[in-house]
């Protein structure tokens, strides 16, 4: 059989380089391939690592306000409500779907004030819904706010000139 093939070789080179050639091509195409299969993996990855949600994010002053202003005006803006206005234990409408939205990203948002990024594993603003109450206290810890406590201290200590 290899003498045979050798045989055709020989009286016909022409052939054996086109077949060759023809290999040499269907390789090539099989690399390629393989290479955008490749890169369409890896973008599919990224793309899909990118559009992971921080459920987390956005719990600023802005939607404080907000929610208290939708508060304000509606209560439970998430109660449903029947034509009358009235509202319901069964299924009706929502008093505000904006403001009920509001609600429930305010919820969120305290529960995560509340959790435990120890490590740094997450990204929460542990002073969502009090940060004036973080000025008040730190108010309170001023030199003008000690200094009537210091004062009251060195005279019982003897220290009064």
């Amino acid at each position: 059989l290899a003498q045979a093939i050798l045989a055709q070789a020989a009286e016909r080179p022409q052939l054996v380089l086109r077949h060759l050639r023809a290999a040499a091509q269907n390789s090539r195409r099989r690399a390629m391939k393989f290479a955008a299969a490749g890169l369409a993996l890896v973008l599919a990855v990224v793309c899909a690592s990118a559009l992971k949600q921080d459920p987390c994010a956005g719990c600023d002053e802005g939607l404080a306000l907000a929610y208290q202003g939708c508060a304000r005006e509606y209560g439970n803006p998430c109660a449903e409500t029947d034509e009358a206005g009235l509202v319901i234990s069964g299924a009706g409408t929502k008093k505000d779907v904006s403001c009920c939205l509001k609600k429930e990203k305010h919820d969120r948002c305290l529960t995560c004030k509340s959790m435990d990024c120890e490590f740094k594993t997450c990204n929460v603003n542990k002073l969502y819904y009090s940060e004036r109450e973080t000025v008040m206290v730190d108010k309170t810890k001023t030199k003008e706010a000690y200094s009537e406590h210091d004062a009251a201290a060195m005279k019982a200590a003897g220290w009064s000139f």
